[in-house]
């Protein structure tokens, strides 16, 4: 049976993945974004998919129905660690009180949101404002009795505004700016976050959700392999210091006992990193920026 499913942030990396997800399943789709442009040039034209254009920071009376929408996919957020040290207010507003906006508007039978690793121990304004938006998501699952899912990941690997795309650039140069050389990162590819976020037989009882194959790199793993996947050997690393509000190590879980670190979880292996990146390598060289 068909479903009717909301997707905020409907443009992006994440969100225009799940979009394709629920119209190959014959879903109805209604895909939320506050860029017109965007909208104008999303590469799918479908009968089953239906655009609201709106913020949701703002009222979202006269843009959403209230009732009728099975499934709502919380994508849309503010996610830069250095602007949210430079603009605390506008994440503050966009990632917890847009979650809180959009999650009193919409009466669904699920509400996903997608959380991060910055969110745990944060030390940085967009770390805050996710673990806030996760905090008041929790209390409203347990007062409430919705069915809430908060996922909560690392880095989605060549994502919009993603760094691989920088480090390409710069390796064609002969350099790659690197904040700090010890530095480590969770990653997962886009197709297993959407395979795992569109899973309905998730435990109900628990707060967060983290995808039980997700790895770790090395920055300079990480870039090594993409220099690899050009063809290019000889490069510098330039290590530019750690910027405001970043850490050297990302967490997943926030128990001390049982906590998972970036430099301590279970690390790709050199040929997985070839795998990780060379499909956005390929794709970024031949033209499909």
């Amino acid at each position: 049976m068909s479903k009717i499913i909301l997707v905020t942030g409907a443009t992006g990396t994440l969100g225009s993945r799940l979009v394709k997800y629920h119209l190959d399943q014959g879903d109805r789709v209604i895909g939320l974004s506050r860029c017109d442009h965007k909208i104008k040039n999303f590469p799918i034209k479908h009968d089953n998919l239906f655009w609201c254009m709106g913020d949701i920071r703002n009222n979202l009376d006269s843009v959403l129905p209230s009732n009728g929408i099975n499934v709502v996919y919380h994508c849309a957020a503010s996610k830069h660690v250095d602007f949210g040290e430079m603009f605390p207010e506008q994440y503050h507003d966009v990632n917890y009180t847009g979650t809180i906006n959009l999650f009193k508007k919409v009466n669904c039978q699920r509400f996903v949101f997608f959380s991060t690793d910055k969110a745990v121990l944060p030390v940085n304004f967009y770390g805050m404002s996710k673990a806030m938006a996760e905090i008041y998501l929790r209390s409203m699952k347990r007062s409430s009795n919705r069915h809430v899912d908060i996922f909560r990941w690392g880095n989605i690997v060549g994502s919009q505004g993603s760094a691989i795309h920088g480090w390409i650039k710069q390796i064609n140069e002969g350099y790659a700016n690197i904040t700090h050389k010890d530095m480590t990162r969770f990653w997962l590819k886009i197709d297993d976050a959407v395979e795992f976020a569109t899973r309905d037989d998730h435990d109900r009882n628990a707060d967060v959700l983290i995808h039980p194959h997700i790895k770790s790199a090395s920055i300079v793993d990480f870039v090594a392999a993409i220099a690899e996947c050009m063809g290019i050997d000889k490069f510098e690393f330039r290590v530019t210091g750690i910027r405001p509000g970043e850490k050297i190590h990302e967490h997943l879980k926030s128990d001390h006992d049982s906590c998972i670190r970036s430099d301590t979880a279970e690390k790709y292996t050199h040929d997985e990193l070839l795998g990780l990146v060379g499909p956005i390598v390929s794709q970024y060289i031949g033209g499909g920026k």
